[in-house]
């Protein structure tokens, strides 16, 4: 099938795994956050891969730091985490990869590329900048760790021999590779035009970014974003060669 090799061809070699969890969107929700470590600390081996689907940040929780109130704590107290996850699954020899959402760009363009537009436009991403900024100032390691895990993610991640595309937000179903899908962003940022595709795609594509009641399962595309901020819970996604199991936590 030429668009299957068309897409595959894309993708960089990596070692093979069957065993997956997949994390979708978490949007600064700390007290889910929270829940997803321990799941993962206290089920997760070597031979489970862990891919989280990007959007860490933005419309978290109100707390304090350091006797302070913001309305956006949640999405610091989150990446802090995160990257020390990271770190531990680095000396523990788990696989872990962190893929890029839509909110991550706005991140990568105020922080690195020094960009406001986003700061101007959004209000949820400013209480998440107020946070971020607070501690940075104060804390120059976690400033620099902040910055080396943006630069760090990845666009997709593709499993050639299982048939799973993973991304943020889907793939534009007319476009003929993936590197055409990363450099005209659909990958961060489509919804309908692929949702409510049906073209039949040669893999099978596990996203986030669009929040659904219940997770969106079709034989070729599957959603987990359940808009965490608002439900309060995460859909975990455990995949083993072709079964799939989801996990409310």
């Amino acid at each position: 099938m030429k668009l299957l090799s068309s897409f595959f061809g894309s993708s960089k070699k990596n070692p093979r795994f069957d065993k997956y969890l997949v994390v979708p969107d978490l949007h600064g929700t700390y007290s889910v956050y929270a829940k997803v470590q321990k799941y993962i600390k206290e089920n997760i081996k070597t031979d489970t891969r862990v891919i989280f689907l990007g959007d860490y940040m933005d419309r978290g929780e109100e707390g304090m730091i350091d006797g302070k109130v913001f309305a956006d704590a949640g999405s610091f107290f989150t990446i802090r985490d995160i990257i020390t996850l990271k770190k531990w699954a680095e000396e523990n020899g788990i696989s872990m990869i962190f893929l890029r959402g839509n909110h991550e760009i706005f991140f990568e363009n105020f922080f690195i590329d020094g960009s406001i537009s986003a700061y101007k436009q959004y209000p949820f991403f400013q209480n998440s900048v107020k946070a971020l900024e607070f501690v940075m100032q104060k804390d120059h390691q976690f400033a620099e760790d902040f910055i080396d895990f943006l630069k760090s993610l990845s666009p997709y991640h593709l499993d050639r021999k299982n048939g799973y595309l993973f991304v943020h937000a889907g793939i534009d179903p007319e476009l003929r590779d993936l590197h055409s899908q990363v450099k005209k962003g659909s990958i961060y940022w489509i919804r309908d035009k692929f949702i409510l595709s049906k073209k039949r795609l040669p893999f099978t594509v596990i996203f986030g970014h669009t929040p659904f009641f219940e997770p969106f399962i079709k034989k070729d595309k599957i959603g987990l974003d359940c808009g965490v901020y608002r439900t309060g819970y995460i859909n975990l996604l455990e995949i083993n060669g072709s079964s799939h199991k989801i996990t409310k936590i």
